[in-house]
C-alpha cells in the first residue's frame, strides 16, 4: 500500500504519517443578513510558500453559515475580484432568480442582494460562485463556504452538534502547486487540503463525534475509510438525514457529494485513528484511479492519509450512543411521476477539459432551453453514461431521490435526499424529483456534471412553468430601451435575454441579434431604413415586445 506525503514541492512515497497541523474549523456564523465578500487574498499552506487565493470573508474558503428551516435567509454578496462572479447555494431549493448560476453575473465592484425562505432539511450544504467559464478557477482558488441547515426533526435527535468540539466539517480538496507555491489550475492535484489545512490532525473527544464530509475537489473521487478498519455510521447525504444509520467501512464520494458520519470513540482516550482514501480500490473509470490514460498525479491509484484523529478526554455532556432511527424519509413513489426523461451522456475525453461530452447529442448553449418542466410535476430522469469516464450529475432546484442504478435499488447510504449522484461508465441511474415550489420566471435552472473541469461543457438548462399561467412574459414596464428614436439603442431587462428580433410593422423580421443571456446590451439599427419597428426580446422561457424608432 502506497502512502504519500507532500514535502516542499516534491511528493515522496513514505510510510504512515501523522497530521502535523491542527485542522482549521471555519467559524459558524448567524446573522439577520450575511455579508459575503468575495476577494483575493493569500495563505501559507506550507512553510515558506505564500499562495495567492480567493476567499469569502476569509483568506481561503469562507465562514460556515447557520440557517434554520422555515426562516428567511438574507445575503449581500460583494464582488471584490477583478472579474465577474456570482453565488450559488448548492443543493438548496431557492427561487431561480436567486439560484446564482449562469447567466447571473456580479460585476467587479458590484453587489447582489439575495433573499429566500429556507425550505430544505437539516444537512451541510455549500455556497460558491457558479460563474460561466470561471467556476472551476474561482472555486479552486478558495471561493466557497458551508451552509449548516437546522430543523426540528434533527434537533430532536441526540446527535453531536457542538461545532468544532464534537461536530466537525471535513472539506477535502486535492491541489497542485507550482515551484513558487501558486495553485496550478489542474483537474487532479498531488497535495491534500482539509478545510484548507495541509497534513491536518483534529482532536476529538472520546465519545460519539460527527464528521461532515465533503468532496470539494475539482474532479478526484475519494474512497474514504480508516486505516485500522474502524466502522463508521453514515447518517446523511447532501440534502438530509437517512432513515437509519448505515454502517460502513468504505465510502466513495464523487466530486460535489457530501455525507455525514458518526464515529464512536467511546473509551478510546489517548488513541488515534487515520482517515485514509483508498485510491487503489477505485475503478479505472473514475478520476483518481490508477488509469494511466488520463492526466497524471502521484495520488492517482494510491492509498494516502487525509486526516489524523487524536482522541482526547470526553466532554462534560457527551453523546455516547448512536440513534437506531433518524429521519422520516419518504422518497416519492415511482407511480407519482407523470414524465420520464432519458439523458444519454456520450463523448470521449479526459479528467480535465480535453474532449467533448454531450447529453442527447446537445452541447452547452446558454441560449437553449433543453427541458421544460411543469410546476408541481414529479418526474423521473434517467441518466445513461455511454462516455469513457464517470460523471457526478447534479440537479439545481432542490433534492431528488435515487430510484435505482442498473435496476438495483440504492445502497442504504444513498437512499436519502440527494442533489449529486455518481453515474459511472456503462451505468443507468434513475432519479425522481418533484418540482413543487418555484417557477423559473425567466431564470433557468441547471443540470450538469459536477466535475468542475467538465462543467463549462457539460451544463444544460431547464425551466419550470406554471401550467395555469403559461410561459411568463417579461414585465414590459421594467424593460428599458433608449434612446428612442436612436441609431444605436441600449436595452435593459429584468431577466436574461437569449435573442432580440426587430420586426417591421408588417411583422417581418428585419434584424436578429443574440442577447447572450445578458440582462443589458446594445443594438445597432443603422442597417435599417428610418421608421418605426417592433423590438422583441426573447428570454429563456419569456418573450415581450416594445416599440423603437430609427430617425
Amino acid at each position: 500500500m502506497r502512502k504519500l506525503l507532500l514535502t516542499g514541492t516534491t511528493l515522496l512515497v513514505v510510510g504512515a504519517t501523522s497530521g502535523q497541523n491542527p485542522l482549521a474549523v471555519p467559524p459558524l456564523m448567524t446573522a439577520d443578513t450575511f455579508h459575503l465578500v468575495v476577494a483575493p487574498s493569500t495563505k501559507e499552506f506550507y512553510p515558506g510558500w505564500v499562495t495567492e487565493t480567493y476567499g469569502i470573508n476569509l483568506p481561503y474558503l469562507g465562514y460556515a453559515l447557520e440557517l434554520q428551516q422555515g426562516d428567511t435567509a438574507r445575503f449581500k454578496v460583494y464582488n471584490q475580484l477583478n472579474e465577474i462572479t456570482t453565488m450559488h447555494w448548492n443543493g438548496l431549493e431557492v427561487p431561480p432568480v436567486f439560484d446564482g448560476s449562469p447567466p447571473r453575473e456580479i460585476a467587479p465592484g458590484g453587489t447582489w442582494d439575495v433573499k429566500y425562505k429556507v425550505l430544505d432539511k437539516a444537512s451541510m450544504y455549500t455556497y460558491h460562485p457558479h460563474t460561466m467559464d470561471l467556476i472551476g478557477q474561482q472555486v479552486g482558488k478558495g471561493a466557497a463556504g458551508l451552509l449548516i441547515v437546522r430543523d426540528a426533526e434533527e434537533a430532536a435527535l441526540d446527535l453531536p452538534r457542538q461545532w468544532g468540539v464534537d461536530d466537525f466539517p471535513v472539506v477535502v480538496q486535492d491541489k497542485r502547486f507550482n515551484p513558487s507555491g501558486q495553485f496550478i489550475n489542474a483537474p487532479l492535484g498531488d497535495s491534500i487540503l482539509v478545510n484548507g489545512t495541509a497534513r491536518p490532525f483534529v482532536e476529538c473527544p472520546a465519545q460519539v463525534v460527527r464528521l461532515r464530509l465533503a468532496n470539494a475537489s475539482t474532479a478526484r473521487y475519494y474512497r474514504f475509510g480508516f486505516e485500522d478498519g474502524t466502522v463508521f455510521q453514515v447518517i446523511g447525504g447532501e440534502n438530509g438525514l437517512l432513515a437509519a444509520p448505515a454502517p460502513m467501512g468504505r465510502l466513495t464520494l464523487s466530486s460535489g457529494e457530501r455525507a455525514e458520519l458518526l464515529l464512536d470513540l467511546t473509551g478510546m482516550e489517548g488513541d488515534s485513528l487515520l482517515l485514509m482514501s483508498y485510491g487503489s480500490e477505485l475503478p479505472q473509470s473514475v478520476p483518481g484511479s490508477g488509469n494511466i490514460l488520463w492526466e497524471g498525479s502521484a495520488l492517482n491509484g494510491a492509498d494516502f492519509p487525509v486526516l489524523r484523529i487524536r482522541v482526547t478526554a470526553p466532554t462534560a455532556n457527551p453523546v455516547t450512543t448512536i440513534p437506531a432511527t433518524l429521519a422520516n424519509v419518504q422518497p416519492y413513489p415511482e407511480s407519482s411521476a407523470t414524465v420520464s426523461r432519458t439523458k444519454v451522456i456520450e463523448g470521449m475525453g479526459m479528467v480535465g477539459d480535453v474532449g467533448m461530452f454531450t447529453i442527447n447529442g446537445a452541447e452547452w448553449d446558454m441560449n437553449v432551453i433543453n427541458d421544460t418542466v411543469m410546476l408541481g410535476a414529479t418526474e423521473i430522469w434517467e441518466f445513461v453514461n455511454l462516455s469513457n469516464i464517470a460523471h457526478p450529475i447534479t440537479m439545481h432546484g432542490g433534492a431528488f431521490y435515487v430510484l435505482d442504478r442498473d435496476g438495483v435499488p440504492p445502497a442504504p447510504w444513498e437512499a436519502g435526499p440527494k442533489s449529486v449522484v455518481n453515474v459511472d461508465v456503462g451505468d443507468t441511474v434513475r432519479i425522481i424529483m418533484r418540482f413543487a415550489v418555484y417557477a423559473t420566471d425567466g431564470w433557468p435552472l441547471m443540470y450538469h456534471c459536477h466535475n468542475l473541469a467538465h462543467i463549462n461543457m457539460m451544463m444544460w438548462q431547464f425551466i419550470v412553468v406554471d401550467p395555469n399561467v403559461g410561459l411568463p412574459a417579461l414585465d414590459a414596464a421594467r424593460i428599458e430601451v433608449f434612446p428612442v428614436p436612436g441609431d444605436r439603442i441600449t436595452w435593459r431587462a429584468p431577466s436574461p435575454v437569449a435573442a432580440l428580433r426587430v420586426l417591421d410593422l408588417g411583422g417581418r423580421e428585419v434584424l436578429h441579434a443574440s442577447g447572450r443571456g445578458h440582462t443589458t446590451g446594445d443594438l445597432d439599427l443603422t442597417s435599417l431604413p428610418a421608421g418605426s419597428y417592433v423590438l422583441e426580446l426573447q428570454g429563456l422561457g419569456t418573450r415581450t415586445r416594445t416599440m423603437v424608432m430609427r430617425p
